[in-house]
């Protein structure tokens, strides 16, 4: 069953959300007799969930999130994940850096 369903998935994700969406993981949820198949977008910053297809028992699709929903997913998870760099730096060159770079925090 688990392959009927990886298969449904994908093949849904790309009639419904393109190409750039595809299965990140399946599982079945015994409490609520589903399976639920992880929904994810691959971006230049790494590979990033943004939701679940839900399927019954007899692997049909139950429960999909809109297409809205998996962007506005996509974009908070892409705002959160801003890069950061750790420097090592001698104590005096502080009143500097922070005059130069906005968002300074000291370890």
């Amino acid at each position: 069953m688990q392959a009927k369903i990886i298969e449904t998935a994908k093949g849904y994700l790309i009639e419904n959300f393109g190409n750039l969406t595809s299965v990140g993981g399946v599982y079945f949820d015994k409490k609520n007799d589903t399976w639920r198949v992880k929904i994810v977008v691959k971006t230049n910053r790494g590979i990033i969930p943004v939701g679940e297809l839900v399927f019954d028992i007899n692997g049909n699709i139950v429960e999909v999130p809109t297409k809205e929903t998996l962007l506005n997913i996509l974009r908070n998870r892409l705002s959160e994940e801003k890069e950061k760099v750790i420097i090592k730096v001698p104590t005096e060159d502080l009143p500097e850096i922070k005059r130069v770079a906005k968002d300074i925090l000291v370890l």
